[in-house]
């Protein structure tokens, strides 16, 4: 690929995924800014936390990695631009698609499957 053609697709990327910033990172921006209210009571208060305001329950996964993986994952996504929120909930999805898929494909419930229909037949 040429420089210009990789020009190109770099202007076409960085469009495509230029509002690409989930909602959930959008508010963990925003709110230690103080630019984020909600009602309580019929008062408007100043939210605190992100969990406040969003119409979804999140939870926080922690792990603890060796330093030399943190390292090289801060140093990437320093590169890239991206948060850890973002790169981790992207790579979870993928990374779940791909085990449905292959359970999918090995019929993993197989026996699971056999022996809850075989429990219902005998009722």
């Amino acid at each position: 690929m040429t420089y210009f053609e990789q020009f190109i697709q770099y202007r076409a990327l960085a469009f495509k995924f230029s509002c690409s910033d989930s909602a959930i990172t959008h508010l963990e921006r925003l709110v230690p800014t103080g630019a984020v209210s909600y009602e309580k009571d019929g008062v408007t208060v100043q939210a605190e936390t992100v969990e406040e305001v969003l119409p979804i329950k999140v939870q926080n996964v922690c792990a603890k990695l060796e330093q030399p993986l943190v390292d090289r994952l801060d140093s990437r996504l320093s590169l890239l631009g991206m948060t850890k929120r973002d790169f981790i909930e992207l790579a979870l999805i993928e990374a779940l698609d791909k085990v449905d898929q292959v359970l999918e494909q090995t019929d993993a419930f197989e026996y699971v499957e056999t022996r809850a229909n075989a429990g219902q037949e005998g009722k």
